[in-house]
């Protein structure tokens, strides 16, 4: 049986690409397929660009975006068209990774959501930022299960562990838990 699809502004058609200012009108949702189920998404950004706020010079680096949905999912060719926009958008990268976790959290409004920056080094240094938005009434069994989902809860307890993005998380560093608890907010 086919179910109805969504009829998208982007998917399917020549799209406009944008590489000025970022804009979340751009991300498209369409409704969880599986709502009221266990399951996580994980998107690899591997060509993310923007400018050096200061030099103006271009910064690559790659971003995954993780995600426990509640009714909304993300169509992966706006997220594209979303993150393009930042090609000429100078920032830092830890703006950058929390303007994308925000912009998202604030379109899908999952249970959780981890955005991981992976920049490559300028300067001898590589910089990792991590972001996470969490829907405001999860319980901290909620929270345990969508670490577990997002491959991010180690096996003997609730340290992180480091699968994924290299270096988005080392096991002796744990985990912020100060980062920003409400989504869409």
């Amino acid at each position: 049986m086919v179910s109805e699809t969504p009829a998208f502004d982007a998917l399917g058609r020549k799209a406009e690409a944008r590489y000025d200012e970022p804009d979340m009108g751009v991300l498209e949702t369409f409704a969880n397929p599986q709502a009221g189920k266990d399951w996580a998404v994980s998107l690899d950004c591997y060509e993310f660009t923007s400018l050096c706020p200061v030099t103006g010079q271009p910064d690559f680096g790659r971003l995954r975006v993780q995600y426990v949905p509640d009714q909304l999912c993300v169509e992966s060719k706006s997220l594209k068209l979303y993150l393009m926009r930042y090609r000429n958008h100078g920032a830092f990268h830890e703006d950058c990774v929390n303007r994308v976790a925000s912009d998202l959290a604030t379109r899908l409004d999952p249970r959780y959501l981890v955005v991981h920056g992976d920049f490559n080094p300028r300067g001898g240094i590589a910089i990792r930022p991590v972001a996470v938005r969490r829907a405001t009434d999860l319980t901290a069994d909620d929270e345990r299960r969508c670490l577990c989902l997002l491959g991010l809860l180690g096996q003997a307890g609730p340290e992180p562990t480091n699968r994924g993005l290299p270096g988005a998380y080392s096991s002796s560093a744990g985990f912020d838990r100060s980062a920003p608890t409400q989504l869409g907010h």
